[in-house]
Parts: structure tokens; C-alpha cells; sequence
């Protein structure tokens, strides 16, 4: 009897722990998670955002930008930058993760933090030989994982800087933001 109780205690203490192991799966598709220590996932920040248009630079050598404007100075979620992992449910498992997703840095400007999308040449700077600028963003290439189809873990290929903001953006430029705890570096003069 003995031996019948210590075997029914290892079955159950195994699959309490192939479960606790088990990969938690988003509920809605194309919202990525944060992927916590404990294997629990977390929401990042979903901002108001808007697509806007500026010009930068005069006369002939000015460019158009597009860019998504983001109200907030900062996210109020904090990650550390080491060990950061996602997951994410696409619309179906023949979705290419590798070619829809990227982690990018948020430029902070007071209240708002921009995320440039496009930059071109003026009209008339075109007309006259002049070329656009390709927009000069710090995007990182996430490396992916498939969990079950269409569900895909990611992590940064690069390391994330602390202190610094940043955006997953997913299809149709939707940017979901966070922010790395510790302390940015600081810039070079």
C-alpha cells in the first residue's frame, strides 16, 4: 500500500510539473505579450497613436516624415533589458513572423514619443536630382521560436539598452511600447 501511495504522489507531483512547464498562449492574435520570470504573460502598453507628417530641413533639401506620433513621454511598462522574451499570436500559422515584426527605439519628445515610419524628398528637391533619405531608425530583428502554430516566442537578436524606450510594432505600423529599467548611457558630444 505503501508503495501504491508514493507512486500515486510521483504521478501527480510529474503532471503538476509538465503543466506548471506548459507555455501560456495569448488570448487575442496580434497583441504581443511580455513573457514575466514566472512564465505568466503580461500586457505591454497599447498608446494612443497617430500618423503625422512633418517636414524637416528648407528649400531644396528638406524631406517629408511620416512618423507615429505617440502621446505619453514614457510607458508605464518597465522591463529589464536583459533576458526580455514575447510571445505573440498571429492571424494564422502561414503568417511570417520574420517579416511583420521588429523591435524598434522611440524617440522621446516632451509628452509624446515618435516612431519615424517613411522619409522622402521634397517635390521640388526631387525635381532637381535630389534623392530621399531612408529613415535612420534603431530597429532590432527579433529571433523567433514557434510554440504551436501561429503562436511565436521572440526575443530582441540584439541587446536592449536600459533606460530607454521602445516599441514591438506589428502589421499596419501598430506599435505596443515599453521601457527598460536602469539607466541609458549617456551621448557622446
Amino acid at each position: 500500500m505503501k508503495k501504491v501511495k508514493m507512486l500515486v504522489a510521483a504521478v501527480i507531483a510529474t503532471t503538476g510539473f509538465a503543466f506548471a512547464q506548459e507555455q501560456q498562449i495569448p488570448d487575442f492574435k496580434n497583441t504581443p505579450m511580455l513573457i514575466k520570470a514566472d512564465g505568466s504573460l503580461s500586457k505591454l502598453e497599447k498608446p494612443t497613436q497617430e500618423v503625422k507628417t512633418k517636414t524637416k530641413g528648407f528649400s531644396y533639401g528638406a524631406s517629408q516624415v511620416t512618423f507615429l506620433n505617440i502621446l505619453g513621454g514614457s510607458s508605464p511598462v518597465k522591463i529589464d533589458p536583459n533576458g526580455a522574451k514575447f510571445i505573440v499570436k498571429l492571424n494564422d500559422a502561414e503568417t511570417d513572423p520574420e517579416g511583420t515584426i521588429y523591435f524598434t527605439k522611440v524617440i522621446v519628445a516632451k509628452d509624446t514619443r515618435e516612431l519615424e515610419l517613411a522619409q522622402g524628398a521634397a517635390a521640388m528637391a526631387s525635381a532637381f536630382g535630389g534623392k530621399g533619405k531612408s529613415v535612420q531608425r534603431d530597429d532590432i530583428k527579433p529571433e523567433f521560436e514557434k510554440v504551436v502554430p501561429a503562436v511565436w516566442k521572440f526575443t530582441p537578436s540584439t541587446p536592449l539598452e536600459p533606460g530607454t524606450e521602445y516599441a514591438v510594432v506589428m502589421p499596419g505600423n501598430v506599435a505596443f511600447c515599453f521601457a527598460t529599467t536602469g539607466t541609458a548611457a549617456k551621448k557622446k558630444k
